[in-house]
């Protein structure tokens, strides 16, 4: 069984969670094989990993009419993209286009495989060219990681659902009207996907629940939930006594740690939890743990922040997460978030909004505590509420990794992969439990 998997980026949140399961495939014997888009360079990764080739273009006469046609696409691909995306302000989420300027045929014969299995999709992908070159008699799987897979370009849609209709005046473009950039790439995945064979894979029942509402997937599309799986052996609680000296962090004060891959991101929410921050600092003695890429502003209105940076070492993360006290997921929509399932696996709790997938994890008083989506102060209740409580503050910790064990181990999800994998290439109708 050839399992071939693509991630537009190796890097990254989603190519995280795609990584994680290429190499837990590898361990059980599965031949999978990792593509990502062949303009990212990467050193260190084995022959497992391949930069993917397209297929050339042709030559002669055909060759000279594809360039008329490209040619012509191209045009139209940036006249959307000036009219409405170009001028978008910064901090909103992504928007990706379903069509772009080159072609992504694959080569197929020298991939082969007997199931194609996508994850984050975005800037790799030109669904007419890269779905047409898939044969229709082989199994996509696609797990998700955002919604972007099933709207007209956003990653996420702010509670907007036009995605359920097929898109157009999108609230999130420039110039919006019926027939904007939206309305285009809606249809152009719709038509892309028509004959394929889809299998959708979420790992949050709240984005499988929305995947299931637009109008997007073929007829026989099938949808099931299978939770992120993690290395328990890697993310596993350290003595806080031992994390913060090795962090370099000094003091008993309680910590409270919070990160994302970019900080600035608005749907992140931290602009949430720096205001619940500043009602917190002058009631309770706390510090704060801050890791991921972009740059806040820090004013004397806060508690004390220990910047991390970017971490991408997996035993820092591990010492950063069993440093903290608590670890708060402020994002106002998500799917499921995996610092808070990294943390738990610490033996962390979690304060996060009652927001996308956060509370199918976030269990309030089992595994940590649940504020209303936006509302600042509430987060900053739910925060001193677990600050001034340290016993259940730790017995919450010890439940969150247990449950990390029994349901986000990454062995059993792995063997569920495979099993889902062997289902659909039989004539058996799926059926995975998450």
């Amino acid at each position: 069984m050839k399992i071939a998997q693509f991630n537009t980026f190796p890097y990254g949140g989603a190519a995280t969670a795609a990584k994680r399961l290429h190499e837990q495939l590898i361990q059980r014997n599965v031949d999978s094989h990792f593509y990502y888009h062949r303009n990212e360079k990467l050193v260190q990764l084995d022959g497992s990993y391949h930069s993917v080739e397209f297929q050339k273009p042709r030559s002669g006469f055909l060759g000279a009419i594809d360039k008329r046609i490209t040619r012509r696409r191209q045009k139209m691909i940036h006249r959307l993209y000036d009219c409405h995306i170009a001028d978008r302000p910064s901090g909103l989420e992504t928007f990706s286009m379903a069509d772009l300027p080159e072609s992504t045929m694959l080569d197929w014969p020298s991939i082969g495989a007997d199931v194609v299995h996508l994850h984050w999709m975005s800037f790799f992908a030109d669904y007419v060219s890269f779905f047409k070159s898939i044969p229709d008699d082989v199994p996509v799987v696609w797990t998700l990681h955002d919604m972007n897979a099933f709207t007209g370009g956003c990653h996420y849609s702010g509670g907007c659902e036009r995605f359920m209709s097929g898109c157009g005046n999108c609230p999130q473009v420039e110039n919006r009207h019926q027939a904007d950039v939206s309305d285009f790439s809606f249809r152009t995945k719709r038509r892309a996907l028509r004959r394929k064979s889809i299998h959708v894979i979420t790992p949050s029942r709240w984005l499988g629940g929305l995947a299931k509402e637009s109008g997007i997937w073929p007829e026989g599309t099938t949808f099931d939930t299978l939770h992120y799986g993690l290395d328990l052996d890697r993310f596993r609680p350290v003595s806080k006594q031992r994390a913060r000296k090795e962090l370099g962090i000094t003091g008993g004060k309680t910590l409270i740690a919070f990160g994302a891959e970019d900080l600035n991101c608005q749907r992140k929410g931290v602009q949430h939890l720096l205001s619940a921050l500043r009602q917190l600092k002058n009631k309770l003695d706390v510090e704060c743990l801050m890791f991921g890429s972009g740059t806040l502003e820090v004013s004397d209105d806060l508690p004390r922040l220990h910047p991390m940076g970017y971490v991408d070492s997996l035993e820092r993360q591990a010492l950063i997460y069993s440093a903290a006290d608590i670890v708060v997921v402020p994002s106002l929509e998500d799917n499921q978030p995996q610092v808070g399932l990294e943390s738990m696996a610490c033996g962390t709790p979690v304060v996060g909004f009652n927001a996308g997938g956060i509370p199918e994890y976030v269990r309030p008083g089992e595994t940590g505590l649940l504020a209303e989506v936006g509302d600042s102060a509430d987060l900053s209740k739910q925060i001193g509420w677990l600050v001034a409580h340290v016993d259940e503050r730790q017995k919450m910790g010890a439940r969150a990794r247990k449950m990390m064990e029994q349901e986000f181990e990454k062995n059993a999800q792995s063997q569920k992969q495979v099993d889902f994998y062997k289902q659909i290439l039989s004539d058996d109708p799926v059926n995975m439990a998450s």
